[in-house]
């Protein structure tokens, strides 16, 4: 499988998030939100269509564990672990949630199989490639599933003609939907709680 982001690419984005860190604390701003209802709801349509209850759980791209209240409303037993690669968000995830398994680093050196993947927020940044890496992490995390994989990502459909210009790399969902159900028939398509993000539920 083609590698997604070197390891330059990995640490610039890190010192990217650290600074954030540095300015704004444990934040949505932090984590680059753009408020905290837009972290929230992305939240929310994640774990929509997902029965957690007794299921292992695996988070790449976990920042400050702002899932687990989510996932404490929705399952009374479950295991639970959170990648990042900020060790100043891990600190504080460990902190917060004591309870919980928090790992720093690449999520690629820790993941395997787990009964529920998740990715929030995760899958926004411009790579060289941008089309071709995220389809390579979506497989790579639904390969890893024993049940589901859920993911968002900024984008929609058409794809913006001017989106080179963004910061963000808006994707185009109709694109990513394709290619996600070529990987499965049985997925679920949310794309109605923000004009520019959506959320795609992948089932084994």
């Amino acid at each position: 499988m083609k590698v997604f982001m070197p390891k330059s690419d990995l640490d610039k984005r890190k010192r990217l998030y650290q600074k954030s860190f540095r300015k704004y604390g444990v934040s949505h701003r932090a984590a680059r939100w753009l408020s905290k209802d837009a972290m929230l709801i992305r939240y929310e349509n994640l774990f929509a269509d997902l029965n957690l209850e007794g299921k292992s759980i695996f988070e790449a791209g976990c920042g400050f564990g702002d899932a687990i209240p989510f996932i404490n409303a929705r399952a009374v037993k479950f295991s639970y672990t959170g990648v990042d690669l900020v060790p100043e968000f891990i600190s504080e995830a460990k902190k917060r949630f004591p309870e919980q398994n928090f790992q720093m680093g690449d999520f690629r050196d820790f993941i395997k199989p787990h009964d529920i993947i998740i990715c929030s927020g995760a899958l926004n940044y411009k790579t060289k490639d941008s089309v071709s890496d995220r389809k390579n992490i979506i497989k790579l995390l639904f390969d890893n599933t024993k049940c589901a994989l859920a993911f968002n990502m900024a984008g929609y459909h058409p794809q913006p003609k001017n989106y080179k210009n963004y910061k963000v790399y808006y994707a185009d969902s109709l694109k990513i939907l394709n290619f996600c159900l070529k990987l499965t028939p049985k997925v679920i398509f949310r794309h109605h709680y923000r004009p520019k993000d959506f959320t795609i539920v992948m089932f084994k």
